[in-house]
């Protein structure tokens, strides 16, 4: 099933540009002189088809890329869209890892294109993330503070834990996980008004360790076992 989702404006479209020069470090998001949709193609395969339809004044392009996705997500939470100019857009749309592959559609030589954009300028994916929370899932359910299941990984049949354990205050935890008795340990300083939570997914053998402030839900460390080894890797850096 796919699902089109059309941008008419821009995200803080009305802010207007402080006076003076702009800094080449900053966005100022635009108001588009078109429109951008981006449809979600085969999302439950391993490999899924993000179609960018984009049009400014008459002039068209449509494309077809292949991207392996993060799945069981909104579409609010998969891909973000942000113009930096009138006939500049960028899409962000989330990989499994919870990077972004961006790509970049723009008018040039007369011509509507788009591109993959394999390293976007620092102040279009600072934005992405800083304001427009790419990578954060909001609303997220079922997050616990101790997950535990049986599951069978390979040949070894046993409890996957993950569990958030306070140590001296609100602003410190542990994080304890366990497979097939091997176990690992780290103590994570919370973010100012932020807890930390166990969010289950789809599959019995993988979860992500978050941070939860109010509504948003930002995976920071990927927990999951896979042909009997448990496996952590971070996602985003602790400060």
């Amino acid at each position: 099933m796919a699902i089109a989702i059309t941008i008419l404006s821009a995200c803080n479209s009305g802010n207007q540009a402080s006076k003076g020069a702009d800094s080449a470090n900053v966005v100022h998001p635009a108001t588009p002189d078109g429109t951008v949709s981006v449809t979600i193609g085969d999302r439950e395969k391993d490999t899924s088809q993000i179609t960018i339809s984009f049009q400014v004044k008459g002039l068209k392009k449509e494309k077809t890329f292949d991207q392996v996705i993060l799945k069981d997500v909104s579409d609010t939470d998969l891909f973000k869209v942000l113009w930096d100019q009138p006939n500049s857009v960028y899409v962000a749309v989330l990989k499994p890892s919870h990077n972004a592959r961006y790509y970049h559609g723009s008018i040039s030589d007369g011509e509507a294109k788009i591109f993959v954009a394999a390293t976007p300028p620092k102040r279009i994916w600072m934005y992405m993330e800083d304001s427009l929370g790419l990578g954060k899932l909001s609303g997220a359910k079922g997050l616990v503070a101790s997950y535990r299941k049986d599951i069978q990984s390979g040949k070894i049949l046993g409890q996957f834990i993950a569990e958030v354990r306070p140590i001296d205050s609100v602003k410190n935890v542990e994080l304890y996980v366990e497979f097939g008795g091997v176990t690992k340990k780290m103590n994570i300083t919370l973010p100012l008004d932020t807890k930390a939570m166990i969010q289950p997914t789809k599959d019995d053998s993988h979860v992500y360790f978050s941070f939860v402030k109010g509504e948003q839900v930002d995976p920071i460390i990927d927990l999951y076992v896979e042909n009997g080894r448990l496996q952590v890797k971070t996602l985003k850096e602790i400060n």
